[in-house]
């Protein structure tokens, strides 16, 4: 059953989720509130119907970061991988490759490193390697442009 003011609201979000009273979907539109813009104003003696797109920002596309490591090994240099990473806000993700030989291997054939030298980082494709070439990485900049093409 639709509320009595469901039908008053120009908002096409508030008009579609009012009938479901779930804050599910007040929350989903609150969230989508944000992203759809409502049509552009039209001029009434433009013979011109469509509405003009607006640009909007978009934070920028960061490259993939992957650490491999292998649990219970070199533990402190992987803490000081994940600080690093954090705090510069470099989102990570971290893969456990204990047991893992087809990974282990192409990790030590494209990082040019054995098997001991894990945690190793990669942004994309590109090996970085171990916590030192991370901080060396870092303190060039070339951690941000290769994460951030910037």
């Amino acid at each position: 059953m639709l509320p009595e003011d469901a039908g008053a609201s120009n908002d096409p979000l508030t008009t579609e989720f009012a009938c479901y009273g779930c804050e599910v979907f007040s929350r989903l539109r609150a969230k989508l509130h944000s992203f759809v813009q409502p049509p552009a104003a039209h001029n009434a003696t433009s013979s011109v119907s469509a509405p003009v797109a607006e640009k909007t920002q978009r934070a920028p596309l960061a490259a993939p970061v992957m650490v491999y490591f292998e649990r219970e090994k070199n533990q402190q240099a992987m803490e000081d991988i994940t600080q690093l990473l954090s705090s510069r806000g470099i989102a990570y993700k971290a893969l456990d490759v204990r047991g893992d030989a087809a990974t282990i291997a192409f990790i030590v054939r494209e990082a040019k490193c054995t098997d001991d030298d894990l945690p190793i980082v990669f942004v994309a494709a590109t090996p970085v390697g171990g916590h030192e070439a991370l901080v060396a990485w870092d303190a060039s900049g070339k951690l941000r442009a290769a994460v951030f093409g910037a």
